[in-house]
């Protein structure tokens, strides 16, 4: 079964999407990707996870379908950014969804679920995959929770097209503009400033668009006083409300993964993930 799954989405992408799996940035992202792609996932059995979905809004935001999701033990929480009378939300309207995302790991830190989903407000989006519709109710109807469970975070994006092929991002070119990666010129004092650290790595690669699914216990793997340094460093910041939120697109995966390059094979990803094993329905 696993191997008619990997062929089939193999023959797949290579057809419909040809152009995004061709590319490799570099040979340390190579070496990482044949070391982190093999292996069976052991899938953990018992109840289903309880599941929070928080949703990432403004107030003009329609977020109503939601209500279409058939994903068991889902509790949706959410966040809105520019109004501080919501039961839950942002500080401040600033940093996009980063700000939101950080402020639900320090206040749910002692109340947290298996899993935690974090999403934008848009049920359509290019930052869905072309092969999931682009639409958050068909990837997250689809999303394996036993999956996420066993990887511990990851992107809801799988495609390489973004952040993981030519728009990688080198934190060595500080002087560079980059009409792709924008933020990429600011990263490298970003991530010194969120993680207290002087050594930056050079490549910073994962799929994008900052959705992204986590377990209790990697979240708890952060200290709850570092999510709110990374608050504090969206609030004060000078950077452009954009480029901040867009810096911590290629950070996450090493808050809760230690990992400079997290870019897993598509088609095993699609697979495994979501189940996508006979063509797009």
């Amino acid at each position: 079964m696993v191997f008619a799954c990997a062929s089939a989405i193999l023959v797949l992408i290579f057809t419909y999407n040809r152009s995004r799996i061709r590319g490799v940035p570099n040979a340390v992202t190579q070496q990482h990707l044949i070391k982190e792609s093999g292996g069976t996932y052991r899938i953990p059995k018992g109840r289903p996870p309880s599941v929070n979905l928080v949703v990432a809004a403004t107030s003009k935001d329609d977020y109503s379908w939601v209500k279409h999701l058939r994903v068991p033990e889902l509790v949706v929480i959410p966040y809105i950014a520019d109004n501080i009378s919501a039961p839950h939300h942002a500080q401040k309207n600033k940093g996009h969804e980063a700000m939101i995302y950080h402020q639900y790991f320090y206040d749910f830190y002692d109340n947290l679920p298996d899993i935690s989903i974090l999403i934008h407000s848009h049920q359509q989006s290019w930052h869905v995959d072309e092969l999931l519709e682009q639409d958050m109710i068909f990837s997250l109807n689809r999303l394996d929770l036993r999956e996420v469970q066993q990887r511990q975070f990851l992107n809801m994006r799988v495609t390489w097209g973004n952040g993981c092929s030519a728009s990688t991002i080198n934190t060595t070119r500080v002087n560079e503009e980059s009409e792709v990666s924008p933020e990429q010129k600011e990263m490298q004092e970003a991530f010194r400033a969120n993680f207290n650290v002087y050594e930056v790595p050079e490549i910073l690669a994962t799929p994008c668009c900052s959705q992204i699914a986590v377990t209790r216990e990697r979240i708890r793997g952060v200290p709850r006083e570092q999510y709110k340094r990374h608050i504090n460093w969206l609030l004060n910041t000078n950077l452009p409300d954009n480029i901040s939120g867009r810096t911590w697109e290629h950070m996450w995966q090493h808050l809760f993964l230690q990992k400079a390059i997290d870019c897993p094979i598509e088609h095993k990803a699609y697979c495994r993930l979501y189940r996508k094993s006979n063509g797009v329905p």
